[in-house]
């Protein structure tokens, strides 16, 4: 019920949004007060992406937030200043549409936030299929069109001029899931993990990430143990579990969204099935929502994934901290998690391309967005800063593999130079579902 009073608030502040946009009647408002720059915002607010698309939503606003207002104690870009220098203390507004979970919708809000709203940028949806539904729009109307939470590698190999992302891809962070595993045994790890299952829905996500996948298991020694694909929305996984059984693999790939993850738990438990190693590449991974209910069950202990960033490492970082808490304020005290900080870390740079381009000229923005060379120091996130490749691919962005502990959060295991130095001990192999029902809980 929480979580669904969460969603009414959440499609009411979008309308609220939506609505105030209108009233600005174009790109900047009335002479009278300050000058407003329209961001549009594609999101999945409601429907079976919702969870991720809050916290999108939640990181926006909080970019917004730090750009429009002063805050002297974060020292990262814009946050000391209120609104755009370069513009005049320009304001940004956030105009977001709902799709609801649907890529046919998606491209209907692109065309309206483009046509009616008169946004000056794009912002797509967190989700790598519907994002590349809306890909096309953009390129249509030749307005700049960014997804930074996006993974699909697909998505920067289609050489639209429009399209930015300033995360990583999953070549990058499925490549350090298998250089992790192959490089283990020599760390201290089991030796004997030959085999490997995937299990990947049917999205382009999910299908970009399983292609990279079976191309990696090999190089690093792994024999494929099966390949299953699974339709978004099952109801029950049962069938694909018996199969998982049958074949028993030392480790399951994982490459699902958070819906279809809690599906596949519950038919693990059922089967009472565990595999020596779970490690996953999916969306559940990356849901906080998902991450805070796991510690009432100790259903993701044990778990690996792949992250774009060392979370523990970052939330020690004060711009964090003090970014968080602005965070809490929109998304009802639920703490940043790795995919809202992606988010935040692209909405951020939005603002510093519009900034730089002095104008809301969609070539001169496509150009400043070219000329991106952000330091570290000005992000919250781990990444080497943000540079361009020509297909519009930030080359500093990477991935880290970790582990859900006992305690219900993330502990960085791979680069092993970053993780030795935590005293982390690795749980393996994945708990029973006896021993996680029989082990303390973090939170009741």
């Amino acid at each position: 019920m929480r979580w669904r009073r969460r969603a009414i608030h959440l499609i009411a502040s979008v309308v609220v949004l939506i609505f105030a946009a209108h009233l600005t009647g174009g790109r900047v408002a009335p002479a009278a007060g300050p000058a407003e720059i329209l961001v549009g915002a594609v999101l999945p607010v409601t429907g079976s992406f919702a969870g991720l698309g809050q916290e999108y939503l939640w990181a926006d606003q909080t970019a917004v937030d730090v750009v429009n207002n002063a805050y002297p104690d974060i020292s990262i870009y814009y946050a000391k200043t209120q609104g755009l220098p370069n513009l005049g203390g320009a304001k940004i507004k956030l105009v977001a549409r709902d799709d609801q979970s649907k890529g046919d919708l998606s491209r209907t809000a692109a065309i309206q936030l483009i046509t009616q709203d008169k946004v000056a940028w794009l912002n797509g949806t967190g989700i790598s299929g519907t994002t590349s539904v809306i890909q096309p729009v953009a390129e249509q109307y030749g307005v700049p069109l960014s997804c930074h939470a996006c993974a699909a590698p697909s998505l920067t190999e289609k050489e639209f001029k429009t399209f930015w992302r300033t995360g990583p891809t999953d070549v990058e962070m499925i490549g350090a899931i298998f250089t992790f595993l192959k490089e283990w045994p020599r760390h201290g790890g089991p030796g004997g993990l030959k085999t490997v299952a995937i299990l990947a829905c049917d999205n382009v996500f999910c299908q970009d990430a399983r292609k990279v996948a079976l191309a990696d298991a090999p190089k690093t020694l792994f024999r494929l143990a099966a390949d299953i694909t699974t339709k978004i929305g099952a109801t029950t996984l049962a069938s694909e579990v018996q199969r998982l059984q049958a074949a028993n693999p030392d480790v399951l790939l994982s490459i699902e969204y958070t819906p279809d993850t809690t599906v596949l738990q519950n038919a693990m438990k059922t089967a009472g099935w565990m595999p020596k190693v779970v490690m996953t590449n999916d969306g559940a991974y990356s849901d906080q929502n998902w991450l805070v209910e796991q510690k009432k069950t100790n259903g993701g202990a044990g778990w690996m994934g792949r992250d774009p960033t060392d979370v523990e490492s970052d939330r020690r970082n004060p711009n964090w901290v003090k970014v968080n808490e602005i965070y809490k304020k929109y998304s009802h005290g639920l703490d940043m998690g790795e995919v809202a900080m992606r988010e935040f870390t692209g909405m951020m740079w939005i603002a510093d391309v519009i900034n730089r381009a002095k104008s809301t000229d969609p070539q001169a923005l496509l150009r400043a967005a070219a000329e991106t060379r952000t330091d570290p120091q000005d992000l919250i996130i781990g990444y080497a800063g943000i540079k361009f490749n020509s297909r519009g691919q930030n080359t500093q962005a990477s991935g880290v593999v970790s582990q859900i502990g006992w305690d219900g959060e993330k502990h960085l295991l791979w680069p092993w130079t970053k993780a030795g130095a935590t005293g982390y001990s690795i749980i393996f192999p994945s708990p029973s579902w006896a021993e996680r029902t029989a082990h303390p809980t973090p939170v009741k």
